[in-house]
Formats: C-alpha cells, structure tokens, sequence
C-alpha cells in the first residue's frame, strides 16, 4: 500500500513539474502594453474617420455607396431635382456634403458624382 502511494505521489509531482516547465514565461497582458499600439488620441492615428467625406474626390463610380449615407436624410427631393439629369428606374439622387451623387438602388453601386 505505501508503495502505491509513493508512487502516485510520484506521478503527480512529475506531472505538475511538466506542466510548470511548459508554462510561457511571458506573464505581461498585453492588452495594455502600448509600445506596440497608438492611442487613440495619438497623431498618428487614421484620419479618415473624423474629416468629412469630399465624394467628388473620395469615392469613384462603381463603388458602393456607404451604408451610413443611404438613408433618406441624404436623399434629394423632386424640387432639387429640376437641376440634375433624371434618375433612371432604380436609380436615387443623393446629396452628400455639397455633392450629388446617383446611386443604384438595387446593388448601391455608385453611377454618377455631380460636384
């Protein structure tokens, strides 16, 4: 019987030694280490998020029209519309920042920019 024990408590400090062994040795949480992440309010952080979009410059026919802009704030009322070329079926006049830009209704794509 004591050999039994011996043994099992052998077997139990081999195995919680081994585990010991293969633990990582870097024991920092990351999470907050900043030597590899800018902050937030850095200088070099991207900026695109906090100047106002130019479509006449930033945004190319064809492409889709951000989700945030495809609601009916941004929409262009029949009275503005005396003005533009006629949207075509399918088709909805935006004005975003000073631009008119026509956008597919059915894929969102980007047909025409108008500055």
């Amino acid at each position: 019987m004591k050999k039994i024990l011996s043994a099992i408590a052998f077997s139990m400090s081999a195995i919680l030694s081994a585990s010991a062994i293969a633990a990582p040795n870097d024991h920092r949480d990351h999470r907050y280490d900043s030597r590899d992440k800018t902050h937030w309010n850095d200088k070099g952080r991207d900026n695109r998020y906090n100047r106002a979009v130019n479509p006449s410059r930033d945004w190319r026919t064809g492409q889709t029209l951000p989700r945030q802009y495809s609601s009916p704030r941004y929409e262009v009322s029949n009275s503005t519309l005396k003005r533009l070329p006629k949207a075509n079926r399918n088709q909805q006049w935006y004005k975003i920042n000073g631009d008119y830009v026509l956008v597919n209704e059915r894929n969102d794509k980007i047909v025409k920019i108008i500055n």
